[in-house]
């Protein structure tokens, strides 16, 4: 006959937060390429609206990369990115703190099936 254990969570089919998480992470990341490439298209439409006007090309874009582009480029990278680190970092410390409270609770509950084993056997004997 199969004892069961009432406190040894049993492994589910569900979705774990960890991989809520890093789906999320990934969800993020997208959406950071995504506006990379946004900004870097508006700074070329950008450029080629004041090419059209009659300013020098070179002169557009000296003035256009440091206020322009590069704050668009930044905030793409350390905005999204970081964003999509943040949440793979807490999947993975999530996924690894989550194994090692299963193995406690498993290690306790083998110790009280231990304790009561070794109760029955004093009484009985």
């Amino acid at each position: 006959m199969k004892t069961k254990n009432k406190g040894v969570p049993e492994k589910s089919k569900k979705f774990s937060i960890s991989t809520v998480l890093y789906i999320a992470a990934s969800v993020v990341a997208i959406i950071g390429i995504a506006s990379l490439a946004d900004n870097i298209y508006i700074f070329k439409s950008t450029v080629a609206q004041y090419v059209t006007q009659g300013y020098a090309a070179s002169d557009v874009i000296k003035s256009l990369i440091p206020s322009q582009l590069i704050p668009g480029i930044i905030q793409a990278v350390a905005g999204y990115g970081g964003m999509a680190v943040i949440l793979s970092g807490i999947g993975i410390v999530n996924k690894k703190v989550s194994k090692c409270l299963t193995t406690l609770v498993e290690l306790e509950n083998n110790e009280n099936l231990n304790e009561e084993v070794i109760d029955k056997t004093v009484i009985v004997g």
